[in-house]
């Protein structure tokens, strides 16, 4: 749920009090000169009116999803101002007016008035969540962006040693580390040395390979289980007894591969 656009900050928390001030004070004045009524009983009428329509407004953020229809807001709506109009002429009622005109008079007043502040208000209220909804997409493809595109994805590793030249297929790969410069491929028959980066086979290998440390990239299909070590590392054992560290950020990626 996405924070209250009206009370995320200091300013729009005043902001927010300064209109519903406003609006108080404009229906007030309405009631006043063309209702023609006591200036109290006006003034405590436009103040019930309007903190109960404020406060309706405000809850309305958060429902605002769940009303997709327009007949369904207009119904909301039409709730709503009955109930502020109620708790308004509720208001009068406690000072025990003596002018039976005012309900009469408040009602089609504070109906349109009412109505014409839920409109603006809720196309505010979908202004801004269309507003989030493409802040969060450009976010999302900014993260997209980020992330370095996977290459064609090898079948097989040669390593050249001397005059001879070995072809390490990937089901025969346990697991590789970093070497310095190069990194060491490790399998059930040996190990080879390879002039290559981490980040290249991490790029180029598929799926069932995950790096789960900056220094280690493993073959998912030759774990057998995983337990942890210390605070924040993970030691990963293989189907040849052999175990290789991973981080919490490997593990995580970790258990992503495996569906744990």
């Amino acid at each position: 749920m996405s924070p209250h656009p009206l009370t995320e900050s200091f300013i729009k928390k005043t902001t927010g009090t300064a209109l519903a001030i406003l609006a108080a004070t404009v229906l007030w004045l309405l009631l006043t000169l063309y209702g023609n009524l006591n200036v109290i009983n006006t003034l405590v009428a436009s103040a019930a009116y309007v903190f109960l329509l404020s406060l309706a407004g405000y809850l309305y953020w958060y429902i605002v999803d769940y009303v997709p229809t327009f007949v369904l807001r207009v119904l909301i709506a039409v709730v709503v101002q009955i109930v502020c109009i109620a708790g308004a002429f509720a208001a009068i009622m406690i000072l025990e007016t003596d002018e039976p005109e005012v309900a009469v008079a408040i009602f089609p007043l504070c109906f349109v008035y009412g109505l014409l502040c839920l409109i603006v208000l809720n196309q505010w209220y979908h202004s801004v969540k269309d507003r989030l909804q493409m802040q969060q997409i450009e976010e999302n493809c900014r993260k997209e962006s980020m992330e370095p595109e996977r290459g064609e994805v090898i079948d097989r590793i040669s390593v050249k040693e001397g005059v001879q030249i070995h072809i390490v297929r990937l089901e025969e790969l346990l697991y590789i580390q970093a070497y310095g410069d190069y990194v060491m491929l490790f399998t059930d028959k040996g190990k080879y040395i390879k002039e290559q980066t981490m980040k290249y086979f991490e790029m180029h290998l598929p799926l069932t390979f995950v790096r789960i440390h900056r220094s280690c990239i493993v073959n998912t299909e030759k774990i057998t289980r995983v337990e942890l070590f210390g605070k924040e590392s993970y030691n990963v054992y293989l189907k040849n007894g052999t175990s290789v560290r991973a981080s919490t950020t490997g593990y995580k990626l970790l258990k992503e591969k495996l569906l744990l």
